[in-house]
């Protein structure tokens, strides 16, 4: 059986419509290296998974929300969400938001 942080991974290369031979490149392995991790003969170190990750462009959160099926949060459910706060709710929020924005920059 496959570790759902692979199949995680497999997943996410599909979704990409990345092949197995660019996510070994960028993530500076041998093809044959990764496709052993695919096929689950071989453990994954974690500097493969930091790399293949970073290949993705996803973070270790994405994998751990994946394996627990939440799905990425999106600005449509944001702002559906935002719209449920009471008027003095929302203020509060957009004056986090704003505070928060200024001190990045």
């Amino acid at each position: 059986m496959i570790d759902p942080i692979v199949m995680v991974l497999i997943n996410r290369r599909k979704s990409a419509s990345m092949t197995r031979v660019e996510i070994a490149e960028i993530a500076g392995m041998s093809l044959k290296t990764y496709q052993r991790i695919e096929r689950g003969e071989s453990d994954m170190k974690l500097s493969q998974f930091r790399a293949i990750t970073r290949a993705l462009h996803i973070t270790e959160l994405d994998v751990a929300l994946d394996i627990k099926g939440i799905q990425p949060t999106t600005t449509a459910d944001l702002t559906a969400a935002c719209r449920l706060l009471n008027r003095d709710a929302q203020t509060s929020l957009m004056r986090f938001l704003m505070l928060i924005t200024k001190q990045k920059l």
